[in-house]
């Protein structure tokens, strides 16, 4: 008899769609509204003490940027995620060609920014959109941060 790996509360239960987010009603009707009138920005600052949700909100909103439903309906970004869609599972557990995650706080300098940048001018591989995730954004260096800065305000359409 083989048990199940083991695995964290937090990680078992991590919310896997805006409805399951507990707490951020203000924060998912604002994304809802985005969505629902087609003026979703081009980038989102995620707040909070430890532990919110940050990471696991962009994750989910990373979802409804490229979701593609389970038999290839593609109906454009949306906050409505039904059944598990075709980024999806890759997305949830950080392996998604095309949604990339950086830990700032362990890579602060300006040429992890430049390496990040340069993969920003390519073209998606599989999905609608290229994510980027940069989590504890506030510990880059004040040089990367300037690196960062006219990607950030002036991202191409497919980022």
């Amino acid at each position: 008899m083989t048990s199940a790996p083991y695995q964290v509360l937090a990680r078992k239960y991590r919310p896997q769609n805006f409805d399951d987010l507990i707490g951020h009603a203000a924060m998912v009707r604002t994304l809802r509204n985005a969505f629902a009138t087609g003026r979703i920005a081009h980038a989102y600052v995620l707040t909070g003490v430890r532990g919110v949700g940050k990471t696991t909100t962009a994750r989910i909103l990373a979802r409804a940027l490229n979701y593609v439903g389970p038999n290839g309906e593609d109906h454009g970004p949306t906050v409505d995620l039904g059944d598990e869609g075709r980024h999806c599972r890759a997305i949830a557990e950080s392996r998604h060609p095309d949604v990339f995650e950086m830990d700032a706080a362990s890579r602060t300098g300006v040429g992890d920014i430049r390496e990040l940048i340069e993969g920003v001018r390519y073209a998606p591989v599989e999905a609608r959109y290229k994510v980027y995730i940069i989590d504890e954004v506030h510990m880059l260096s004040t040089a990367a941060f300037n690196a960062l800065l006219k990607t950030l305000e002036e991202p191409p359409p497919h980022v």
